[in-house]
C-alpha cells in the first residue's frame, strides 16, 4: 500500500519504448483507448483484457503513435500474443508498462499472477 498522491495498484515493468507487450492469458479485449481517469492532455493509452467474468488485466502507458496498438475491443487474444508496445503515454517519468490485475471488481497484487 502507499500513501502518496500518485500511488497506484499494479507493477511497473521497465522496458524501452517499442518493446512488445504480450497478453498474460487468453481472453477478450474489452477496452482500448485513453484512460478516462487521467486529465486531458496527460492520458495514458491502455488495453484491458477480460480473462473470465471476474478477472481482467490492465496494460497502461502504451505507445500508439510510432507503434500502434495491435488489438481492438471485442477481439479474442491468446496468451503470449502481442497486443501493444511499451510507451510513455500519460503521467510517467520514463518508459514502462504498468500492469494491473482486477479480480471480482478490486485490484489485487499482480505478483500473485506471475
Amino acid at each position: 500500500q502507499g500513501s502518496c498522491d500518485h500511488f497506484h495498484r499494479g507493477i511497473d515493468i521497465v522496458a524501452p519504448v517499442g518493446t512488445a507487450v504480450h497478453a498474460s492469458g487468453d481472453g477478450v479485449v474489452v477496452f482500448v483507448g485513453y484512460t478516462p481517469w487521467d486529465p486531458p492532455g496527460d492520458r495514458a493509452w491502455i488495453v484491458i483484457i477480460a480473462h473470465s467474468t471476474n478477472l481482467t488485466t490492465w496494460y497502461a502507458h502504451l505507445d500508439n503513435s510510432s507503434h500502434p496498438i495491435r488489438v481492438s475491443a471485442g477481439q479474442t487474444v491468446k496468451k503470449g500474443q502481442v497486443i501493444a508496445y511499451n510507451g510513455m503515454t500519460g503521467r510517467t517519468t520514463g518508459p514502462h508498462l504498468h500492469w494491473m490485475v482486477e479480480l471480482n471488481g478490486s485490484f489485487v497484487n499482480p505478483r500473485l499472477f506471475l
